[in-house]
């Protein structure tokens, strides 16, 4: 499994199919109140992968080009302070998962990326090296942009470990874009609350997650996580998953990151994804730089 990193997606695409927000019974109450957590864990997991396709669904999946939006907002205003489109080639391979990823800063082009074995990066084509702040950050942001587009089947990994909490209010209140629309009503017993955390030789960082789903669906409603070292919570709302390709593969379109007083601080937006392209293994190697 990759990076879990700051875990890195408005615009608005024709996807294939429209978005997706199945819902399932209660599944608590498929249980005894005995029922060992990680039995409940796994199976609330298996009803998000079930209704997304199940994991066939991932074992087609081979590679993905899409473009992930980095939007910040000033948090008094509400209002877009700055936008960064990234460019993301990522793929499946013997020798690992594959990411290649480009940008511009001002006039500097910037391109990262992850070969399965080690990784490199270059700026306006001359190569990068540790201390410079792009090389340092590439295993972490190229994990990020494999990670995300593999949930909710990447739970399945080895070494990935599942925790139900039992239900848990979800921390601070609830965002709200529309401040004139009524708030919605919160569940009374809480949502159901699953801790991940990884083992030692899984990726570079251990961040802990808490995925919180509301009764009665099947896709989580929020997702916190804390980073290593530090104690602060970083909420992250989940927005609508499409479904997008021949494969009907799901991608969460966008996720909002909110403070705990519920004001949106950045979203990540994903756009133009296309599923299983034909991408040269020559995209992922390490460039002939100046």
């Amino acid at each position: 499994m990759t990076n879990r990193g700051s875990l890195a997606l408005v615009l608005t695409l024709c996807w294939v199919a429209a978005a997706c927000q199945p819902t399932v019974e209660d599944s608590a109450a498929d249980f005894s109140s005995d029922s060992p957590p990680e039995v409940i864990a796994d199976s609330l997991i298996g009803l998000w992968i079930d209704a997304l396709g199940g994991m066939d669904t991932y074992h087609q999946f081979q590679s993905a080009s899409y473009t992930i939006t980095t939007i910040i907002y000033d948090t008094l205003s509400g209002r877009i302070r700055r936008m960064r489109p990234r460019y993301v080639w990522i793929k499946k391979s013997p020798q690992g998962q594959l990411t290649r990823v480009e940008r511009w800063e001002g006039n500097d082009f910037i391109a990262q990326g992850f070969t399965g074995q080690d990784h490199w990066a270059t700026m306006n084509d001359q190569a990068l090296s540790a201390g410079d702040k792009d090389w340092d950050e590439v295993r972490y942001v190229t994990g990020d942009l494999f990670y995300w587009p593999g949930l909710p089947y990447k739970l399945r990994d080895d070494g990935v470990f599942l925790h139900y909490r039992g239900l848990s209010p979800r921390p601070g209140v609830r965002m709200r874009t529309d401040p004139t629309a009524p708030a919605e009503t919160e569940p009374p017993n809480g949502y159901h609350a699953i801790g991940v955390t990884f083992g030692e030789d899984v990726g570079d960082h251990q961040d802990a997650w808490q995925y919180f789903f509301k009764p009665g669906e099947s896709f989580p409603t929020e997702v916190t996580y804390v980073e290593e070292g530090k104690e602060s919570i970083n909420r992250v709302i989940w927005g609508e998953t499409e479904m997008t390709g021949a494969l009907d593969y799901p991608i969460v379109a966008r996720r909002n990151w909110i403070t705990e007083s519920g004001k949106r601080t950045k979203a990540l937006v994903v756009s133009d994804f296309v599923v299983n392209p034909e991408i040269s293994q020559s995209m992922f190697e390490r460039p002939t730089t100046k």
